[in-house]
């Protein structure tokens, strides 16, 4: 699809006044809101001075709302995984503070990405992934979504498919 743009110096002809077009947000904006507020916290805060490594399962916490995003802190014990999830209509950005992480994506087929320590990872509301720790320590990550994360659909992997296995609402399971 193409579309023309008035140049500057263009005048409008009408005298009917317009209304303002709502900004919906797109996937991609979404993803720089994300990224942006990863980058205004980490910015002005040592997430990982707070950190529990010795806690035996993976653990989140809601840590804010930074530049329109939602901000989460996950911790990763070695063999810990999210499990198969899309993140509803949020995109989002995520970045690994230490340690490294697999995200297997789900796009018809499973490809994988190892994710080292100040890697960042974008992604759209549609992306279905399950993010492991294969590791021998614990793994830390900053994840910002945008807009706010308030539901995640889960997936079981049954015969080379993924199925929806349910939906989570925010302030049921998180």
């Amino acid at each position: 699809m193409t579309a023309t743009f008035p140049s500057p110096t263009q005048q409008r002809t009408s005298s009917t006044p317009t209304r303002p077009t709502p900004t919906v947000p797109t996937p991609a904006s979404r993803q720089q809101v994300a990224r942006a507020a990863l980058a205004e916290h980490l910015g002005s805060h040592d997430p990982l001075r707070s950190v529990d490594l010795t806690v035996p399962e993976r653990t989140w916490v809601h840590i804010g709302v930074r530049a329109g995003a939602d901000l989460w802190l996950i911790t990763w014990p070695p063999g810990s995984s999210t499990g198969w999830h899309d993140h509803g209509s949020a995109g989002g950005a995520f970045v690994v503070l230490q340690g490294s992480l697999t995200e297997y994506v789900w796009t018809g087929v499973v490809t994988a990405s190892t994710l080292p320590s100040a890697s960042v990872r974008e992604f759209g509301g549609s992306h279905i992934h399950d993010v492991v720790n294969h590791g021998t320590s614990t793994a830390v990550s900053l994840h910002a979504y945008a807009p706010s994360l308030a539901a995640m659909t889960r997936y079981e992997l049954v015969r080379g498919r993924l199925q929806v296995a349910g939906v989570e609402q925010r302030g049921e399971m998180w």
